[in-house]
């Protein structure tokens, strides 16, 4: 028995001496190895209060991560981007005859195209021409951002001060009930609204500011029966934004504060608005 006592403590000393690596940890994490080798390393993460701290801290990412791409990894493929992958599928199915890159290269390509696409909400195709009426409406908002957010003395027509005010005159001209949602809790208060003209009618912006003088803006413009969506980003220059459709009407946030905060305080917009 004494023996037995002093192998045990001798492996747990290894163990303690032997710290799981990353490699190790991500295997056990995703169940690859064989069923012994996957007990002995989980015996000893058991031991290893680090690696058990690493683990943790790896799941809080991914489910992070989930709750911020899980809408946009959803989305299909715009038509470009698959019409790209199928050459290149094409490419590869048919004889070669003149020089070409090798497939591992032109694999590399494709996985990044689609990296850059899931990590920017298909930017490129979201912006390109004939995507529908949903690109002028989310420039449309960029260019009301960029214009009316600089001005110091008629940022708005009707202040926050006359909110009820604001709130009938804006759901009038939109014709379509709307109020300005709170965006207090990113730190952005209501200064006021305006209402500017577009192709299918009247759209409405709400502006925020806060304490620092950063401003964003929410736009909402009359729909044209197209079908919703979920978010996409737009950007130009510094001003970025997310717009989505939702029933008759097509919204859009715009500002220049950091683009994971935009989208939460856009996610919040849609919550208050729907």
């Amino acid at each position: 028995a004494a023996g037995k006592t002093a192998r045990r403590r001798n492996r747990a000393k290894m163990t303690e001496r032997h710290p799981l690596t990353d490699p190790e940890l991500i295997a056990l994490r995703h169940g690859t190895p064989p069923e012994p080798a996957r007990a002995a390393l989980a015996a000893r993460l058991g031991a290893d209060a680090a690696g058990r701290a690493t683990v943790a801290e790896w799941d809080r990412q991914d489910t992070a991560l989930a709750a911020l791409y899980g809408p946009i990894a959803a989305e299909p493929l715009p038509e470009t981007l698959r019409t790209m992958l199928d050459r290149a599928a094409r490419e590869d199915a048919a004889p070669r005859h003149r020089a070409a890159l090798p497939k591992f290269a032109r694999l590399a390509a494709a996985v990044l195209l689609l990296a850059l696409g899931a990590a920017g909400g298909w930017t490129a195709a979201r912006l390109t021409p004939g995507e529908g009426a949903a690109v002028p409406v989310a420039l449309a908002a960029i260019r009301a951002h960029q214009t009316f957010a600089v001005e110091v003395a008629h940022p708005v027509e009707v202040a926050a001060t006359e909110a009820e005010h604001l709130t009938r005159w804006l759901s009038k001209r939109l014709g379509h009930p709307i109020a300005a949602p709170d965006f207090a809790s990113f730190g952005f208060a209501l200064m006021g609204g305006r209402i500017l003209p577009t192709e299918t009618g009247a759209a409405a912006v709400f502006m925020y500011e806060n304490a620092t003088g950063q401003r964003i803006t929410l736009y909402a413009a009359a729909g044209d029966g197209s079908a919703e969506t979920a978010f996409r980003f737009v950007e130009a220059g510094a001003t970025q934004g997310f717009w989505w459709i939702d029933g008759s009407l097509r919204y859009a946030v715009v500002g220049e504060v950091p683009r994971e905060a935009l989208r939460a305080i856009a996610t919040v917009a849609w919550q208050q608005l729907t």
